[in-house]
């Protein structure tokens, strides 16, 4: 059974030419899914475009429609205190239990005094436990989206 703390992350491949993002959020547009967070990450031809949509089943349907090439993935929404070393607390206790981030992009949030993060660890399987057995505040989708 899947920990209900990872959260659903589209990834695709965009051309890295004017125009191609719009299209993405044009296809998602017209398919009434929300974009939640959005990180893009890119090379000189190609980028890869993560995201986290409102509704993953629909949006991923939608752009393979479209021509898109997608991959799921999990990923853990993590709340860091929104102070100065907040973000260094969470690396130390990540550093201590041996997990190394593949990939992190932070996004908007409405929690008081927190910050969210979204990690990608090299082992997503038992990150989730690691962390709540650490003391890291880890949150779901709901939570994320209030």
């Amino acid at each position: 059974m899947q920990n209900m703390k990872n959260l659903k992350q589209l990834s695709l491949f965009v051309e890295n030419r004017p125009g191609a993002i719009s299209e993405v959020c044009r296809v998602l547009k017209d398919a009434h899914v929300n974009i939640c967070a959005m990180n893009v990450a890119d090379t000189t031809e190609f980028g890869i475009l993560r995201m986290l949509l409102d509704d993953i089943d629909r949006g991923n349907a939608a752009l393979k429609s479209a021509g898109f090439i997608t991959r799921e993935n999990n990923v853990l929404a993590i709340a860091v205190p929104d102070c100065a070393g907040g973000l260094a607390g969470v690396f130390e206790k990540t550093g201590s239990l041996g997990m190394s981030v593949e990939y992190m992009y932070a996004i908007p949030s409405a929690k008081q005094g927190k910050a969210v993060i979204i990690f990608r660890f090299d082992d997503q399987e038992s990150a989730a436990g690691k962390l709540t057995a650490a003391g890291i505040e880890l949150l779901t989708a709901d939570e994320i989206r209030s």
